[in-house]
């Protein structure tokens, strides 16, 4: 079982539009605004609610739906750009599946290492 699951915090409130880092042993969560961190993440597999995907795809309201699962998270200071690294994507509303700008669907897909890089996640 992966100890951690990140995903981007989008319910309004002080942690709005920042990265929710659930530690699944301890039960709890920290946030980390991506302006100023950047999240190095290692044994990581992308996650997807698929049948709550389609429906905010066929236009209901957003709700959790997707994430990525990891052993390990590390918050570091922002990292500026990764020449090479393939970003990875996700928007409900414009495609019910983790995508790339090649692949329409890369759920499940295990990566040995993941960062993000203010909004944006690369593998």
């Amino acid at each position: 079982m992966k100890r951690y699951k990140v995903r981007f915090h989008l319910a309004r409130g002080q942690n709005f539009m920042k990265w929710q880092v659930f530690d699944l042993l301890d039960n709890t969560k920290d946030y980390y605004d991506p302006s100023e961190y950047s999240l190095l993440m290692k044994g990581c597999v992308l996650g997807n609610h698929p049948a709550t995907a389609q429906k905010i795809y066929e236009g209901e309201h957003k709700t959790v739906c997707a994430w990525i699962s990891c052993d390990r998270v590390t918050p570091v200071m922002q990292i500026g750009s990764l020449a090479n690294k393939q970003r990875y994507m996700y928007n409900p509303q414009k495609n019910p599946h983790w995508f790339t700008e090649l692949q329409r669907n890369v759920d499940g897909k295990k990566l040995p290492t993941m960062v993000t890089i203010n909004r944006r996640v690369y593998g």
